[in-house]
Order: C-alpha cells, then structure tokens, then sequence
C-alpha cells in the first residue's frame, strides 16, 4: 500500500459529497481506496472496471478512440471513472451532484502524482 496514493485518494474524500475514492486494475481488483463504511468497495470496483469496458467498446465503434473520463449521474450522486494508465483506473463516487466541476478540477491536478505514486507500487 502507497502513503502517497492514500494522501491523494484522501484529496478527493475531503469533500463531504465523495463517499468513494479508489484505484482500480483494470480487471476490477481494487488497488487503492477510501470510502465510508457501508459500502462494498470490491464489487463496485468490480462493476466500475466492466462500465469502463462498454465505454471502450464504444469508443471504437463510433471511431472516437479511448475513453479520457466517463462521468455517470444519477439522482442521488455522480461517478467518475478516469483510466488513468493501462494498468489502473481512478473511481470517485459522491452522494451529491454538487461537486463535479471541482472534482474533475482534482483530478486534472492530481493525475501526474496519481501516476508517479502508481509507478512507485
């Protein structure tokens, strides 16, 4: 477990709305995470690599290329999925709407630490 990716991860949790804040592999083994209690980290890393998959089918097929981010919102919350190297994708989950332009804004800074911390595991 890398210090360094926890503290990151912990930048996305400091936001009140962020329940979940992970690194995923691309198979859906969880790397990496924060989140609250209640929640079943392995099985949503597990459904959030597969969502990551269709965008990737997607892409293809309308000859757009990779998924950069896919964001997904529902009434009750938002999720983030960031590929953030073939080896690992990011995985944020809020319970608010609210967040998501300062979200997106984190990730954008934080991505080359996320990557020198990966590197680094």
């Amino acid at each position: 477990m890398s210090s360094h990716l926890q503290n990151l991860l912990n930048s996305f949790r400091t936001l009140s709305s962020v329940e979940l804040a992970a690194v995923v592999a691309p198979d859906g083994l969880l790397i990496e995470s924060l989140a609250e209690a209640e929640h079943d980290v392995d099985a949503i890393c597990a459904v959030a690599s597969n969502s990551l998959v269709l965008a990737e089918a997607l892409g293809r097929e309308i000859a757009k290329g990779e998924p950069r981010q896919m964001v997904l919102e529902y009434g009750e919350g938002i999720v983030i999925i960031e590929p953030m190297s073939s080896d690992a994708l990011l995985l944020i989950m809020t319970n608010s709407r609210d967040d998501l332009g300062y979200l997106r804004f984190l990730v954008a800074k934080h991505r080359v630490a996320m990557l020198e911390a990966l590197s680094a595991i």
